[in-house]
């Protein structure tokens, strides 16, 4: 992606969206849980063959694929440094994945399927690869793009982009690493006398 020059996402996306069902088509998008016992009874009967079983909730909500689309996202978010671990080491892909596969709101659900889809197509699009195959530098500048265009809540991805800061922030500062590592919290302690603060009392 060239630095210096100007993105109008709207123009672009007209031509990234041209390619994208042809170069991503289903590649990003969740497959059903298959559990042991549908592959097994494929009908939904039960061993018996008297009652058809109780449909059961998916063990996961992202692919692998998507899972590691999101990891690769958070980490630039808020990545590893020399103070603390990154979002990846916070787990905050894990945290997500909860958070969605436990909501009721489907169009939360879909707002991050098709978000995942957009992001990617916008990396191969710049960078002429996936996002998880670009470099560092080179997924900042899609976030980059999605950041500087903000404004623009009317596109999917930026709606997604803005709920993906959301929830890797909420992850990651509830996480431990985020809270004793990052805040260096520690915790709830019976103080022998009143610190204060440093701050000078303001002049009047």
């Amino acid at each position: 992606m060239a630095k210096d020059d100007p993105i109008d996402l709207r123009q672009d996306r007209r031509q990234w969206l041209k390619t994208s069902a042809s170069v991503l088509g289903a590649s990003l998008l969740p497959l059903p849980a298959v559990t042991a016992e549908t592959a097994a009874n494929p009908n939904g009967a039960s061993r018996a063959g008297d009652e058809p079983a109780e449909p059961k909730a998916a063990a996961h909500f992202f692919t692998p694929g998507q899972h590691a689309l999101v990891d690769e996202l958070t980490e630039t978010i808020i990545p590893t440094d020399a103070h603390s671990g990154g979002a990846k080491a916070a787990k905050v892909a894990d945290y997500i994945e909860q958070f969605l596969r436990e909501s009721y709101d489907d169009a939360e659900k879909a707002l991050w399927r098709e978000g995942l889809r957009l992001v990617d197509v916008m990396s191969r699009h710049y960078n002429g690869k996936s996002f998880v195959d670009a470099s560092p530098e080179d997924r900042v500048a899609v976030l980059a793009v999605l950041s500087e265009h903000s404004q623009m809540t009317d596109l999917l991805e930026v709606r997604f982009f803005i709920e993906l800061k959301r929830l890797t922030v909420r992850g990651y500062y509830t996480s431990k690493i985020g809270i004793h590592d990052e805040l260096e919290y520690k915790g709830n302690r019976i103080l022998q006398e009143f610190v204060g603060c440093d701050d000078p009392t303001p002049s009047s």
